[in-house]
């Protein structure tokens, strides 16, 4: 009896482990590189005598050693020992291979799984396909790249050659088209380390209403003289449709009056003035999306004057000082009227208007200048203010009339009187300071918001930078007045 449960135990056993080797599987992965030759063998054991030996590709039948009439592809070759040989290797070829040993009974079969990993460089299609993406603004642009390749590749994204900062690696972008500068050549990179890394670029475009610069809305000419308006278009999508203007009504072209287009810059010009084509002027540019209009002044009266800063001309004593300025006039000017007060370290708003006779309406003192017999165009006077007050800084403005009528102000000039008998410093001499110029600020005439917001944040820069310093030396200035008085 002991002896039949023995047996029956030690039968029980030998199942067991017949089940136990009938699924164990040692995988293994096999990398490699496309075209290369790759060899999976089948372990066999010594006691194994003309085994049955079946290969299997993600569960189908590959290859049977008993079946002749299992055919292998004809990259695949079986050897003797049963493992089996894949030539000039493909990315389809990436597959869990399984080579199942067939034994007789009592004994299961024995399995062993290779896993074959085909690395290849990656590939990139664009998504749309041609490349290329028009919008309007305030829609979406959705973009992307389709990608291949064995280790799955990296994607990078970069716009006009710079590397756009994102979050994680994707191979797809979406956003809202809010403005024309989003528009440009997007490119994204795919790498995985295996070959090189190859890159598609697709095109945005992003509809918007145009916008139109143009360097002088003032333009001074004089009858018989050629002139020209010139507009940019710097931006048009879709094409802007373009006219001149004049008070409100078309302008009217021949052979004397030309509009010309060369690429995006826009003229009209005018071959001989006439005393008829003077006035306001406007170019318009126009599409579905918006339109962008700039005024234009077509003008005789004569350019802004300009002050000249030279200590060789500027000659300063205690009671007066020498101005110089210079204006451009195609025409003779008649005269100037001269401003000056007292500056106190205040910015010059009250500005005076030049057709303005009332002394009481301005804390200005109004000098008139003759004006010259000279036809120009360039004109320069000269005029010694006289009955200043010793160690005193001054401002001063000047304005030109000639027979289409009068400039706009200059710049504001800043000087200082030397100091009087018996009132000289004596730490710093007070002829040291040099008259300052301010600079006129220019007014953009874009009407894009971004392209104004743009315009004045680089001009306000540089105005805070020159204020700082012209405040910096009046202080000074003033100082040094204050101390000498003191003294």
């Amino acid at each position: 009896m002991w002896s039949l449960n023995i047996c029956c135990l030690i039968l029980m056993c030998t199942h067991l482990l017949q089940c136990e080797r009938q699924f164990k599987s040692v995988p293994v992965t096999v990398k490699s590189y496309k075209d290369e030759t790759v060899l999976l063998p089948c372990y066999l054991d010594e006691s194994d005598v003309k085994p049955r030996v079946r290969w299997y590709k993600d569960g189908t039948l590959l290859g049977d050693s008993k079946d002749p009439g299992t055919l292998l592809p004809p990259r695949v070759q079986m050897h003797a020992n049963f493992s089996i040989q894949i030539n000039e290797i493909r990315e389809s070829d990436t597959a869990a291979y399984t080579c199942e040993v067939i034994r007789p009974e009592p004994w299961g079969p024995i399995r062993q799984t290779h896993s074959v990993e085909v690395q290849y460089p990656p590939t990139v299609m664009t998504i749309p396909d041609d490349g290329f993406l028009e919008v309007k603004k305030g829609e979406f642009v959705d973009i992307g790249c389709e990608t291949t390749g064995f280790p799955p590749p990296v994607v990078e994204w970069r716009k006009d050659g710079e590397v756009m900062e994102i979050l994680e690696h994707r191979s797809r972008i979406r956003f809202k088209a809010s403005h024309r500068m989003q528009a440009g050549a997007y490119e994204c990179i795919a790498n995985n380390g295996v070959g090189s890394p190859v890159a598609a670029s697709i095109r945005v475009i992003i509809q918007d209403a145009p916008v139109v610069i143009a360097q002088r809305t003032f333009v001074h000419t004089a009858p018989g003289l050629r002139a020209a308006l010139l507009a940019d278009v710097q931006f048009a999508v879709p094409p802007a449709r373009t006219a001149w203007y004049r008070d409100g009504r078309p302008v009217n072209t021949d052979d004397r009056v030309l509009s010309i287009a060369q690429g995006s810059t826009y003229q009209l010009i005018f071959r001989s003035i006439r005393t008829t084509d003077l006035g306001n002027y406007t170019f318009r540019a126009e599409n579905k999306l918006g339109m962008a209009d700039v005024s234009y002044k077509l003008t005789g009266v004569p350019n802004i004057a300009s002050f000249k800063v030279d200590p060789a001309l500027n000659k300063a004593s205690p009671t007066g000082f020498t101005l110089v300025w210079e204006v451009d006039s195609y025409s003779t000017i008649i005269e100037y009227y001269l401003w000056i007060r007292q500056y106190y370290g205040r910015p010059a708003t009250d500005e005076p208007d030049p057709l303005n006779t009332d002394p009481s309406a301005s804390i200005w003192s109004k000098i008139v200048v003759p004006g010259d017999s000279s036809e120009g165009p360039i004109h320069n006077a000269l005029y010694v203010v006289r009955g200043l007050t010793p160690s005193t800084v001054y401002e001063a403005l000047v304005a030109s009339r000639n027979r289409f009528g009068w400039s706009k102000l200059s710049a504001v000039l800043h000087f200082a009187t030397e100091p009087g008998v018996g009132n000289t410093p004596s730490v710093v001499d007070y002829s040291d300071i040099s008259p300052i110029l301010e600079d006129i600020e220019t007014e953009p005439q874009n009407i894009s918001q971004a392209q104004i917001f743009g315009i004045y944040d680089f001009v306000d820069n540089n105005n805070c930078k020159r204020s700082c310093i012209s405040q910096t030396l009046f202080v000074t200035a003033l100082l040094l007045l204050y101390f000498r008085l003191c003294v």
